[in-house]
C-alpha cells in the first residue's frame, strides 16, 4: 500500500491536535441538543461578528452536508444537478447527487 497523501474526503484524515484538544474540552458534562447549547451560541455570535446579523447560519457535520445544503440553496425541486462522472460530488460524496433526483 502506498503512503501518498492526496486530496480526499474531509473525514478521511486525522484531526489537528488543537481541534482534538477543543473536542476533549467540550466532551464533558451535558449540553442541550439541536443548537440550544453554549457552543452553537458562541459560533453564531462569531459568525455575526464577521458577517453581521442579517445572515442565516446552518451548521453541518461535514463537507458532503455543506455541498448538499449549498446545492439545495441554488436549486428548486424541479431542477437537476448535472455533473461529470468524475466530479467530486459524484465520486466522493456517495449518493449526494441522487438527493436531487
Amino acid at each position: 500500500m502506498m503512503n501518498t497523501k492526496t486530496f480526499a474526503s474531509d473525514n478521511y484524515s486525522g484531526v489537528h491536535p488543537e481541534i482534538m484538544e477543543a473536542l476533549m474540552k467540550a466532551n464533558s458534562g451535558h449540553a442541550s441538543s439541536y443548537g440550544a447549547d453554549e457552543f452553537t451560541a458562541r459560533a453564531f455570535k462569531r459568525f455575526n461578528s464577521y458577517f453581521g446579523n442579517d445572515i442565516d447560519i446552518y451548521l453541518v457535520y461535514n463537507g458532503t452536508g455543506a455541498n448538499v445544503l449549498g446545492l439545495s440553496a441554488i436549486t428548486h425541486s424541479f431542477n437537476s444537478i448535472i455533473c461529470s462522472d468524475l466530479a467530486h460530488i459524484n465520486v466522493d460524496e456517495s449518493t449526494a447527487p441522487e438527493k436531487f433526483m
